[in-house]
């Protein structure tokens, strides 16, 4: 087994109560894009073709919306709750495009705790601070297994 990266967050189930927050900087690095296209070979037009997007009134390459669930799934394995965590779902409600190079902030709130099986409920927010606009919105829910 390898050694989990010194930057790995570790939230036990006991210490996460309702009302915590959370958060995280990330950016659609043109590393990040060329990652993504190379993993999931998404060539859409609106996604690769500067002029195809400006001609159908975006302001450039409209990135993939399965970039910001990846920040999400980042954030909850590696930032909180980290260590312990199984992402079980997300629903994420795009609100506005993101483009190469912008900064999303991406903000999480407890909603709910699950006792029974373990499991958190997050509002999340992942904010366009580059454009200064809402990027999406949405819910998660994670699992906080620790061993028995």
């Amino acid at each position: 087994m390898s050694k989990p990266p010194s930057a790995l967050c570790t939230f036990h189930y006991h210490e996460i109560n309702v009302g915590m927050k959370a958060a995280h900087d990330y950016v659609i690095t043109p590393e990040v894009y060329a990652h993504f296209l190379a993993a999931f070979q998404d060539f859409s037009p609106v996604h690769v073709d500067e002029e195809f997007a400006r001609a159908r009134g975006f302001a450039g390459k409209v990135m993939h919306g399965s970039l910001l669930n990846g920040f999400v799934s980042h954030f909850v394995g590696m930032h909180f709750p980290g260590r312990f965590s199984l992402l079980l779902s997300v629903d994420l409600r795009f609100a506005n495009p993101s483009y190469l190079g912008d900064s999303i902030e991406l903000v999480t709130a407890v909603t709910q705790k699950m006792d029974v099986h373990q499991i958190i409920v997050l509002d999340a927010t992942l904010t366009n601070t580059t454009r200064n606009y809402l990027a999406a919105r949405g819910r998660i829910q994670v699992m906080v297994k620790e061993e028995q």
